[in-house]
């Protein structure tokens, strides 16, 4: 019996979305998805599973508080939500890929954000910035 051609790509498709949760190493050729320079470094000094309900029902974040140098003390906040990249780069060098879970106090990470800022956001420590994550890279 043939298989129509659509029928792979589509069984394709939903093995690849079904993968897509899992733990899995990034690809060597495009191991990031963006690949710019990190818009900061930081050492986190907690993070923490949020959630609420929205327009689109429940839903969950990572607020994550970090100490950008020179400071000594956590002087902003990331919001890191389900669907943001977030990476792990481990001494050896070898990327693979994770979840805001990951991200623990004392980790040095890379953040890409878009350009909106908040302040007052329960993600930030009072009075400072918070941004929100558009990829993550853990250092250990």
């Amino acid at each position: 019996m043939r298989v129509s051609l659509s029928l792979r790509w589509a069984a394709l498709a939903v093995l690849a979305v079904a993968g897509a949760g899992c733990r899995e190493a990034a690809s060597p050729s495009s191991p990031l998805v963006l690949t710019t320079a990190p818009d900061l470094a930081a050492t986190v000094s907690s993070s923490r599973l949020e959630s609420g309900n929205g327009p689109a029902g429940a839903s969950y974040w990572y607020g994550v508080w970090v100490t950008i140098a020179p400071a000594t003390i956590a002087n902003a906040g990331v919001v890191v939500v389900a669907s943001t990249p977030v990476y792990i780069r481990p001494a050896s060098g070898l990327i693979s890929r994770t979840t805001g879970g990951e991200i623990h106090a004392g980790d040095t990470i890379e953040i890409w954000r878009d350009t909106s800022v908040t302040y007052g956001a329960i993600e930030a420590p009072p009075g400072a910035p918070a941004y929100n994550a558009t990829q993550v890279v853990i250092l250990r």
